[in-house]
């Protein structure tokens, strides 16, 4: 009689205490936010359109991606604030003459938060010029994403040359 005492104590012990782990990591969940399969399609999409906007020298495109209020750190480490900024910093990019580079992402991870989604990606940037093509530079952005009455948009992006050791 004392062993099914016990046996029904501890599972119930052990009940509560997997319930308690279920609700903490589901609202855990929900604190951070969640996504849905549009949202992290959307947020891609950001990805694609910054490439195509510097390849195909498409400005409208380029600066469509990015909130209001972003802010874009080169792989060299200048912070440029805001739409304006951006903008300023691409146009002797988009000014550069016909296209020989083309901007490739692969691996995008995309994680919900608390305020909108964060990404990293890997970058590569090709010579198409030559042949076979070469790439000449590669390495990551770390993103964070924000949802405006227009969609998904880019708040901020850090571009990383490379990796460190």
């Amino acid at each position: 009689m004392r062993r099914s005492h016990l046996f029904i104590a501890i599972s119930i012990f052990v009940t509560i205490a997997t319930l308690l782990g279920i609700f903490t990591r589901t609202n855990a969940i929900q604190a951070a936010g969640s996504l849905t399969g549009s949202d992290i399609a959307e947020i891609q999409q950001l990805y694609a359109r910054y490439n195509q906007g510097l390849d195909f020298r498409d400005q409208d495109l380029l600066l469509s991606i990015f909130a209001d209020d972003a802010i874009y750190t080169t792989g060299s480490g200048e912070a440029h604030s805001g739409k304006e900024a951006i903008k300023k910093w691409a146009e002797p990019l988009l000014n550069a003459g016909p296209t020989v580079l083309t901007h490739n992402n692969t691996s995008i991870v995309i994680t919900p938060t608390a305020d909108g989604a964060k990404g990293r990606g890997y970058w590569m940037l090709f010579n198409v010029e030559q042949q076979p093509p070469q790439p000449l530079m590669t390495g990551y952005y770390e993103d964070t994403f924000t949802k405006t009455s227009q969609g998904w948009r880019i708040k901020t992006r850090g571009s990383v040359r490379g990796w460190s050791q």
